[in-house]
């Protein structure tokens, strides 16, 4: 089974035993190549290491994206309880005619907000910004547990305000602007979704791949979401790593939205804008993911969702599995359908 394209089909959740069949392509590479599958539990800077190196062994082994595009770090100054910061922000501008208006991405890097950094999620930023033809930001947030919780989400606004007052500057159509990450840079995506209205700022949409959207253990329970215990083992992400993320990354509640965007209001949700979903059939995160969509979809948001039978989390960094093909071509076409 490749993905789940229609979000027509069902209640997402109701179908999460659908997905959930083992890889028959992923089982045998798994096998083959078990000491390049990383396991993100152990000391922060050795989970840092081990998982820049998979990402930049994937990234070598991908057909390079160096046509169409140029890219250029910013460095912008920012006030921090700490003091002045310096964030990192990589800069994607497709190859068009400079004088036109294009949309606009801010990516924010998955890591458990622990790990992760802007060459690790380079060449998904460069096939964003050719193969949509927009202009991506990617953001060298703040990590834990150096600087936990709510440093990343602090300079993720900053970084949102850099884009929208640069707009001009960047040729930027600050009517389609979209936020988008991975895992826990989806977290920070959904979680600027959510507090955009009552900044007075408009988003036009999200992209949500394996997001983290519900941190507390007893509403993953009380709303029978059984994949972080049922997946608790599973290759790449396991329930012990996402335990040490928490940790480092340690909110004062759980149970808040900008920490878990499940837990909003229904009239929280209804103002986002509208999300496109790439989720993983034996990830932990998967039932959350599907819950979101459906509390998006409950609220009148228009959700697309694409699920990937039988893949762990973020299987999409090894170039040599067919679906990770199938979901580059899905994540295209997933961007392009936010920007409709």
């Amino acid at each position: 089974m490749g993905s789940a394209p229609s979000a027509e089909a069902g209640t997402w959740l109701a179908r999460r035993l659908e997905f959930a069949p083992r890889d028959d392509e992923w089982e045998q590479f798994y096998a083959k190549n078990h000491n390049h599958v990383p396991s993100l539990e152990g000391p922060v800077d050795d989970v840092r290491q081990i998982m820049l190196n998979t990402k930049m062994r994937g990234q070598g082994k991908a057909v390079p994206i160096d046509v169409g595009l140029s890219v250029n770090d910013v460095f912008v100054s920012v006030t921090t309880k700490e003091g002045e910061q310096r964030l990192g922000l990589r800069v994607y501008r497709p190859e068009t005619d400079a004088n036109t208006r294009r949309p606009a991405m801010l990516y924010f890097h998955g890591g458990g907000f622990a790990l992760g950094d802007l060459d690790g999620e380079d060449r998904t930023c460069r096939a964003l910004c050719v193969c949509n033809q927009i202009l991506v930001v990617g953001v060298d947030y703040r990590l834990a547990p150096e600087h936990p919780y709510p440093a990343a989400l602090d300079d993720s606004w900053e970084a949102l305000d850099w884009l929208l007052q640069n707009a001009d500057e960047l040729k930027v159509d600050k009517t389609k602007v979209l936020v988008g990450g991975t895992s826990a840079g989806a977290n920070l995506a959904a979680v600027l979704a959510q507090q955009a209205p009552a900044r007075g700022v408009t988003l036009h949409g999200q992209l949500l791949r394996i997001p983290v959207v519900c941190q507390s253990k007893s509403d993953l329970l009380s709303r029978g979401l059984l994949s972080m215990d049922e997946m608790h083992d599973s290759p790449i992400l396991s329930r012990g790593a996402m335990e040490q993320f928490l940790k480092w990354y340690d909110p004062p509640s759980v149970v808040d939205p900008a920490v878990s965007p499940l837990l909003a209001f229904e009239s929280t949700l209804a103002a986002v804008p509208r999300a496109y979903f790439q989720l993983c059939g034996r990830d932990p995160l998967r039932d959350e993911g599907l819950a979101y969509a459906d509390a998006l979809s409950g609220a009148g948001v228009p959700i697309r969702v694409n699920v990937y039978a039988g893949m762990p989390h973020a299987f999409w960094i090894f170039p040599e599995i067919s679906k990770t093909q199938v979901a580059a071509k899905e994540l295209t076409n997933g961007v392009k359908w936010l920007l409709e």
